[in-house]
């Protein structure tokens, strides 16, 4: 039988190699997390949407800020089940920091 290698240590350090050749392969391929592109179609930073946890209340409040119109929206769960979202009237926000 031919021997390609040598002896029984110089397979381990070849294979040792492959391994840390192929560990580095993977470490590059997945270095660099997929770039998200929410709201591709209109114009950035329009809308910024953030939940907060209601006071004295069990649930979140989705708040969206229309910061072109300087309106602030907020969306609460209903009573029912099936995950409706209820809206109250929007703030204004030219209002609201308005100096006195």
């Amino acid at each position: 039988m031919i021997r390609l290698f040598g002896s029984k240590p110089c397979v381990i350090v070849l294979l040792a190699g492959l391994n840390l050749l192929l560990l580095a392969a993977l470490l590059l391929s997945t270095s660099t997390p997929p770039k998200a592109f929410a709201q591709a179609r209109g114009k950035m930073g329009e809308f910024v949407a953030v939940t907060a946890k209601a006071p004295a209340r069990s649930y979140d409040v989705l708040y969206v800020l229309d910061s072109r119109e300087q309106l602030l929206y907020a969306f609460y769960p209903t009573r029912g089940a099936g995950g409706q979202l209820t809206w109250s009237a929007p703030r204004d926000l030219r209002k609201d920091f308005e100096p006195n």
